[in-house]
C-alpha cells in the first residue's frame, strides 16, 4: 500500500514539475498555438478512477440485493415465542 501511494505521489510531482516547465517555455508561444494542459487531464483522469469506483461499488450493491431478494431470508435458529 505505501508504495503504491508513493508512486502516486512521483507521478503527480512529475506531471506538475513538467506543467510548470512547458509554461515556462512556451510563454513566448501563447498567442501562436495553445498550451497542452496537461495537469487538467491528470485531474481528468483522477476524477474519471474516483468516479468508476463509486459506480461500481453502487452497482455491486445494488447486484447483491437483487439477489437477495430472489430468495427469502429463512432463519436457521428461529426464536419461538411460548
Amino acid at each position: 500500500m505505501k508504495l503504491k501511494t508513493l508512486f502516486m505521489v512521483v507521478i503527480l510531482v512529475f506531471c506538475f514539475s513538467s506543467t510548470n516547465a512547458l509554461a515556462e517555455n512556451q510563454d513566448s508561444n501563447t498567442e501562436k498555438a495553445e498550451s497542452f494542459n496537461l495537469v487538467g487531464y491528470v485531474i481528468l483522469g483522477f476524477a474519471l478512477i474516483g468516479w468508476t469506483f463509486f459506480l461500481f461499488l453502487l452497482g455491486n450493491a445494488i447486484v447483491q440485493v437483487v439477489r437477495k431478494s430472489k430468495s427469502p431470508y429463512v432463519p436457521i435458529n428461529p426464536v419461538k415465542c411460548k
